[in-house]
């Protein structure tokens, strides 16, 4: 049979020592106090901003929040944070030996947190002992946001628009090349249009004959449907290929626009829908936390060292 729970020792523990318990309970929540104060401890101010995607392209089966996400937490938005605001130097961290920049990069990440939420938005949460400095922060991981995702979108427009550019330069020698040849047979034999001059020729020249037309006219008539015969052919061929190659040029055009348009544009890609505020209330450290953690492990301690003293 298990034996019975005796707890006669531990509150023979508790009356001998109830006066010791009682000061080292008072003399740890006292010191625990002081030393979590702003003397010692420097309070930290949290600011944070809540912000949905937008304009922004999935490149995979990653959703709009995954890819904002990722942009926010990219190395040059890192970098250039630590760049405008010397975190360096507000840290006291000296980058210029290492392990430096490591505990730099450990130091910025464990003050700024950033992560989605259930709503599939991005919350971005900055710690720091200046209200100002983490709420001006905040608003610099937007904006950068907006600036790499930014350059990011010009990148590939831009790759689109050399290849349109390109695709235009072909298809606009193509055009100039058949109107070129057009143009010499326009000087040449006078065809504009084969169709239509074709049946008013014909017709011209049969009324020429059975009126009796003047013989110039007449040899003006049959030159220009020996024109006809010749070079009409050749002369419809290229006016099929140049009517094709004008709709191409202009659908290059057109691509061309668009591409440029899309380097030229100016897009935000967040909706903020909570703003970054100076707060006015720190979030770190928690006193009474403190205090009641500290005061219940001396308590515990000493207690300890009561039963050993008092051990039978």
């Amino acid at each position: 049979m298990a034996a019975e729970l005796d707890l006669s020792q531990a509150f023979t523990v508790l009356r001998r020592g109830w006066r010791s318990l009682a000061v080292t309970g008072v003399v740890a929540a006292a010191l625990s106090a002081v030393f979590s104060g702003p003397s010692f401890i420097t309070p930290r101010f949290r600011s944070s901003a809540t912000v949905y995607p937008v304009n922004l392209t999935s490149y995979s089966v990653e959703t709009r929040s995954d890819q904002l996400l990722q942009l926010l937490e990219s190395n040059s938005i890192r970098d250039s944070l630590i760049r405008r605001f010397d975190l360096a130097r507000h840290y006291g961290i000296d980058v210029t030996r290492p392990p430096g920049r490591f505990y730099l990069d450990a130091e910025y990440h464990d003050r700024v947190e950033i992560g989605k939420t259930r709503f599939e938005s991005v919350q971005i949460e900055v710690t720091d002992e200046d209200p100002q400095l983490a709420r001006d922060m905040v608003q610099e991981i937007l904006r950068q946001t907006d600036l790499l995702a930014r350059r990011l979108q010009r990148e590939k427009s831009h790759e689109l628009l050399v290849i349109a550019e390109r695709e235009m330069a072909i298809e606009k020698r193509k055009l100039d090349s058949v109107e070129s040849r057009l143009e010499a047979l326009r000087r040449e034999t006078g065809l504009l249009n084969y169709d239509a001059q074709t049946e008013e020729v014909t017709r011209g020249y049969l009324r020429m004959q059975a009126s009796g037309a003047p013989a110039a006219a007449r040899e003006e008539a049959r030159a220009l449907l020996k024109a006809l015969g010749e070079k009409g052919g050749e002369f419809r061929q290229l006016t099929e290929l140049s009517n094709i190659f004008r709709n191409n040029y202009v659908a290059r055009l057109n691509e061309v626009e668009k591409a440029r348009t899309d380097v030229n544009k100016v897009l935000t890609y967040t909706n903020v829908v909570g703003y970054p505020e100076v707060a006015d209330r720190k979030v770190f450290p928690v006193r009474w936390l403190i205090v009641l953690i500290s005061t219940a492990s001396a308590l515990f301690l000493a207690y300890v060292l009561l039963a050993l003293r008092h051990r039978p």
